[in-house]
C-alpha cells in the first residue's frame, strides 16, 4: 500500500551503444552532455511542487548508461536535489552501471562523495555469444570483474540476467545463474526477453537474421530460477526480482504499490496519485524546450486496474482492506466475486489479500484483466 513519502528517477540517456532489444529512450550521440545535466538541474528546480510529499526515501539513477556521469556531475546533482528535498537519512540511492564503465578508482569515489548506496549492474548474460547477439558492449571477463570490484565497495548491490537470449540454452541460462550467485550479490532481477516493437532485435527477428527460444524455454529458465535461487535464500517477492533478506529494491518496489514519485529528464515518467506526466522523449527538445511534458489525469478505475496490475506482480498481491477504504466498499465486493474465475491453484487467498503462486504470476496479466473495471 502507499506510504507517505515520495521518490526520484532521474533519466540518463545516453549510450556508447545500444542494445539490440532495449526500448528505454536513449541516444548514442553525447555533444549534448553538458547541456542535458544542466538542463536536469532546471527541472529539478521547477518540479519541486509536483510531489505532495518532499521527504524523498529513494532516488534511482537511470538510463541509457548512467555510469557515463563523471562523479563530479553525480555529486552535484546530489547536492541540487539536496537543497531542494528533504532525502531521508536512510534513503535508498541506487545508480545503473555498465561492466564496462566501472573500475575501482571510480567505485571508490562514489562511494566516497555522492551518497550513492546501492548499484544495479547490467550483466544480461556471461556467455559471450548471447551478450554479442544482443550487442552489449561488455564480455564475460569483464562482467566478472565488474562484480569484483562492486562487491569490494558495495555491499547493496543487485544484477540483472535475461533468458530466452539468441543462441541461449537451458544449460548455458543455468551456468549464468551459478556463476552469478559465485558473486553474492544480495539481488537478482532475472527477465523474460521482451521483443518490444521498433527495436534492432525486432528487425533482426523479421528478417531472419536472428532466432530466439520459444517460450518453453523461457517457462523452464523461470522455475530454474525460482528453485535454484530459493535455494540460495532468496526471496521471489515480484515476478522477474529476487532478493535476501533486507535487500529488495525499495525504489522499484514503491513503483509497485502506487507511492508518488517524481521523474526527471526526457522521456522520464511522474505520478503523485492523481496525475502521471512524461517528458517528451528528446534530448534536443528536453534542453530546448525547457522539458515541456504531457499529462493525463488517474481517475479511480484507472487507479485502482494499476494497482491490481502491479499488485499482482508481487508477492504480496492485492489487499481488499485497502481496496475497501481506498476505492469503495463495491469495488471490493466486485474483485472479490471476480477473483473465483482465477484457477485454484494459481491464486492464493491469504485473509485480506490476494496474491498468485509462483506458477501464477506467469499469467499475471491476464489474471488481472479478468479484475479490471472497464
Amino acid at each position: 500500500m502507499p506510504s507517505t513519502s515520495s521518490s526520484i528517477y532521474i533519466h540518463f540517456p545516453f549510450c556508447k551503444t545500444r542494445c539490440s532489444y532495449c526500448a528505454f529512450y536513449s541516444q548514442t550521440d553525447i555533444k549534448d552532455f553538458d547541456r542535458y545535466v544542466d538542463a536536469l538541474l532546471l527541472e529539478a528546480e521547477s518540479r519541486t511542487s509536483y510531489l505532495p510529499d518532499k521527504n524523498i526515501a529513494t532516488l534511482y539513477l537511470g538510463g541509457g548508461t548512467p555510469s557515463l556521469f563523471p562523479i563530479q556531475t553525480i555529486v552535484r546533482l546530489m547536492e541540487k536535489l539536496s537543497r531542494l528535498f528533504n532525502i531521508q537519512e536512510n534513503a535508498e540511492m541506487t545508480i545503473e552501471v555498465n561492466p564496462d564503465d566501472i573500475n575501482s578508482s571510480y567505485l571508490s569515489d562514489l562511494k566516497k562523495y555522492s551518497g550513492i548506496n546501492r548499484i544495479s549492474v547490467g550483466i544480461q548474460s556471461f556467455d559471450d555469444r548471447e551478450l554479442a547477439a544482443i550487442n552489449r558492449r561488455h564480455n564475460s571477463l569483464t562482467a566478472k570483474k565488474a562484480l569484483e570490484n562492486i562487491a569490494a565497495f558495495f555491499d547493496n548491490y543487485s544484477l540483472d540476467l535475461i533468458y530466452g537470449l539468441p543462441f541461449q540454452s537451458v544449460e548455458s541460462y543455468q551456468n549464468n545463474l551459478e556463476t552469478a550467485l559465485l558473486f553474492h550479490p544480495r539481488h537478482i532481477s532475472a527477465y523474460a526477453l521482451s521483443v518490444e516493437q521498433g527495436t534492432q532485435l525486432e528487425k533482426d527477428l523479421i528478417s531472419q537474421r536472428m532466432a530466439i527460444p520459444g517460450d518453453d524455454m523461457s517457462i523452464q529458465c523461470y522455475h530454474i530460477t525460482n528453485k535454484i535461487l530459493g535455494d540460495n535464500n532468496f526471496e521471489h517477492y515480484e515476478i522477474s526480482n529476487y532478493a535476501l533478506a533486507g535487500y529488495k529494491s525499495k525504489h522499484n518496489s514503491r513503483y509497485w504499490t502506487g507511492d508518488n514519485y517524481l521523474g526527471l529528464g526526457a522521456g522520464a515518467h511522474s505520478f503523485n496519485t492523481t496525475t502521471r506526466r512524461w517528458n517528451f522523449p528528446s534530448v534536443e527538445r528536453y534542453i530546448k524546450s525547457r522539458f515541456q511534458y504531457e499529462e493525463e489525469q488517474i481517475d479511480k478505475k484507472t487507479a485502482l486496474n494499476e494497482y491490481i496490475m502491479l499488485g499482482l506482480r508481487t508477492k504480496n498481491g492485492v489487499n481488499l482492506d485497502f481496496i475497501d477504504k481506498k476505492f469503495g466498499h463495491e469495488y471490493k465486493k466486485t474483485i472479490e466475486r471476480l477473483s473465483t474465475q482465477i484457477p485454484e491453484n494459481h491464486l492464493i487467498v491469504d485473509g485480506m489479500a490476494l496474491s498468485l503462486n509462483e506458477d501464477g504470476m506467469l499469467f499475471a496479466d491476464k489474471y488481472a484483466s479478468i479484475l479490471f473495471f472497464l
